[in-house]
């Protein structure tokens, strides 16, 4: 092995090694942001918003090293995917921070718990869901388990059903509403219900690339094929 490919090789160890880290760390935020927005903790949500340049941070260290590896050693065929894989993943990933934090700021301004919510069943639903997601979007990418990446795929139709529903609920409420203070709840609720479908795109948008990072194939197309057979 030349000095060459050990060179090659650590730096694409480097680069999933990042996006392990970036991937299990903005779960971890997923799971206080919920805490932030059950609690409204000015802590809780002033972290959050301090992490955000972590986050930031990460994504563009993740970005550098995918094009110096394209840049240096021009990789190919299923090396060429990885890399190209790892920068819109990381792309994804900050997004869904950055989601995580303006669903923390609305938690601020509702400050008060969400069981109070008056489109708390879908809210509650597409949380349930999208931590199903999550957890299998990080097991997907640890194993390489394509099967457990259609299933976290086709949870985000169930996510866009329950967004759809209380969004729906949301501006029926605040169209039938004369007091201004409710209207704003009602809209403050439905930007919280749009951050987290967001989210659960985001998360579909990883899954995709991870499949096609695998085995070169779009995994919305093969999905879409199957459909029109069946």
């Amino acid at each position: 092995m030349t000095e060459r490919t050990i060179h090659y090789e650590r730096e694409m160890k480097i680069l999933q090694d990042k996006l392990t880290e970036f991937l299990n760390n903005v779960e971890s935020l997923f799971e206080k942001t919920l805490l932030a927005l059950k609690t409204g903790n000015e802590v809780l949500i002033k972290q959050i918003e301090e992490q955000d340049d972590y986050f930031d941070k990460l994504d563009s260290e993740i970005q550098s090293i995918a094009f110096d590896i394209i840049a240096k050693y021009q990789p190919l065929a299923d090396d060429l995917r990885f890399v190209v894989a790892m920068i819109g993943l990381s792309i994804d990933l900050e997004r869904i921070a950055d989601e995580c934090v303006n669903i923390a700021q609305l938690a601020r301004q509702v400050q008060r718990g969400v069981e109070s919510f008056s489109a708390w069943q879908s809210l509650n639903d597409m949380i349930r869901i999208i931590l199903t997601m999550f957890t299998g979007t990080v097991q997907a990418f640890s194993n390489k388990d394509l099967n457990l990446a259609v299933k976290v795929w086709k949870k985000d139709d169930e996510v866009d059903m329950l967004h759809n529903h209380g969004h729906q609920e949301l501006i029926q409420l605040a169209c039938k509403e004369t007091n201004q203070n409710l209207i704003r709840v009602y809209l403050e609720e439905a930007f919280l219900i749009r951050h987290l479908e967001r989210i659960a795109d985001h998360l579909t948008n990883i899954v995709e690339k991870l499949y096609f990072m695998e085995i070169g194939q779009q995994l919305k197309d093969l999905m879409y094929k199957k459909e029109e057979k069946g």
